[in-house]
């Protein structure tokens, strides 16, 4: 495999399984969709495979942008089966006959109600269309691609990509190591080293010149809304690994600022919300979803906006923001001891772009040897002017 990792603790009496496979939504072939269907045939099979009834469970499993993780979770007594389960989705999907041909239809009712339910999401992806200048990758058509959803391309993505050299298998919870090792071996025994599959989207870096603006209108909206997409390129960095700590306090900070800027200080602006990608090879992707009061021009607010992100940074960042956002960060490390949904989440997060999972004690370790001199390279860095993409949507009736 990529990798497999044991990261035990007396803080929950139960283990959890991840199996993560390193490729998502943007290792979509066309028609894109493929991997979500994959994720669905492949969680199923698992429980056939290992329950004799594929639909014994609920599913288990999440399609991301860049991975894929099926989470199996149990007593300590159980350990043996969940790995057998997750060893069980590497497997060629096998169900039963008409089975796998109905989950298509199930799963285009969930992403048009998806899509339907949560408009930012078929925003963002034309914001990444215009930004990359493509559909396909890190944006697809999800919508415009469902009818053409093959099983036959759904068992092409798997036997591409469920491969061992593409997954990383995490066990948490109360466990013993050498326990761990030892049915790990006896699983997982079997699976072989295989080639890495191409990832495109990892190469694709839009024209630092672009700043793009489109007008849509639409009937599903809830209310005029702006949608910004901006990409960094870390260009004399080839890891984002060493960075997570300057990542994490910074963002903290920045996302701190333009709260402040957007939501507490303009009452035109209903509510923002900001999401941030920073990928394994240092490219990082800042998304805004801006809601509008009723009456602000989506001109005026554009704007606004860029003047915002023009002087975000036209006071220095104090030591003071930086050690309030650093222990707010520790605190949250710390918390998540309490959650084992919360934890499972933090180990997948860094995981998921095939480093090692992050504990939470490594994580504070980490925030505590970044530095005030690298956040503050950082935020200059996402700062700057870079590539832009732009989607002014009106509400209409």
């Amino acid at each position: 495999m990529h990798a497999a990792y044991v990261v035990p603790t007396d803080a929950f009496e139960r283990v959890d399984v991840q199996l993560i496979v390193l490729s998502g939504s943007f290792d979509d072939p066309d028609p894109s969709g493929t991997a979500h269907l994959t994720e669905h045939l492949a969680a199923f099979s698992s429980d056939a495979t290992i329950f004799r009834n594929p639909r014994v469970r609920d599913i288990h499993a999440t399609t991301y942008n860049v991975s894929t993780t099926y989470t199996n979770s149990g007593a300590p007594s159980e350990l043996e089966m969940l790995l057998r389960l997750s060893r069980a989705v590497l497997d060629t999907p096998s169900l039963p006959e008409g089975f796998a041909e109905s989950e298509i239809d199930i799963l285009q009712r969930e992403t048009l109600l998806r899509e339907r339910q949560s408009p930012h999401r078929w925003m963002r992806r034309i914001a990444l269309q215009n930004l990359y200048g493509t559909l396909r990758g890190r944006a697809n058509n999800t919508i415009a691609d469902l009818p053409r959803l093959s099983l036959e391309q759904a068992y092409r993505f798997h036997k591409e990509h469920y491969v061992p050299s593409n997954v990383s298998l995490i066990v948490s919870g109360k466990v013993d190591p050498d326990t761990v090792a030892d049915l790990v071996a006896q699983v997982f025994g079997d699976t072989e080293p295989s080639a890495v599959p191409a990832k495109p989207w990892l190469d694709q870096k839009p024209d630092p010149a672009l700043r793009s603006v489109e007008y849509i209108e639409s009937n599903r909206l809830m209310r005029d809304t702006l949608q910004l997409v901006k990409f960094v390129d870390f260009a004399d960095r080839t890891s984002s690994m060493d960075m997570q700590g300057a990542f994490f306090i910074t963002t903290a900070i920045l996302i701190n600022r333009l709260d402040k800027a957007l939501y507490f200080e303009d009452e035109r602006f209903l509510e923002t919300s900001s999401d941030w990608h920073f990928v394994k090879n240092a490219d990082l992707e800042l998304f805004l979803d801006v809601q509008l009061m009723p009456g602000f021009d989506l001109d005026t607010a554009h704007d606004s906006l860029k003047k915002t992100l023009a002087n975000l940074l036209s006071e220095p960042i104090s030591r003071e923001e930086i050690d309030e956002a650093r222990q707010k960060e520790v605190t949250y490390a710390r918390n998540v001891m309490r959650r084992p949904a919360d934890f499972l989440s933090f180990l997948h997060n860094v995981a998921a772009d095939g480093y090692p999972p992050v504990s939470p004690s490594v994580f504070a370790d980490m925030l505590s040897k970044t530095t005030d001199q690298e956040v503050i390279d950082f935020a200059t860095e996402v700062m700057k002017p870079s590539a832009t993409s732009v989607v002014l949507a009106k509400k209409v009736d």
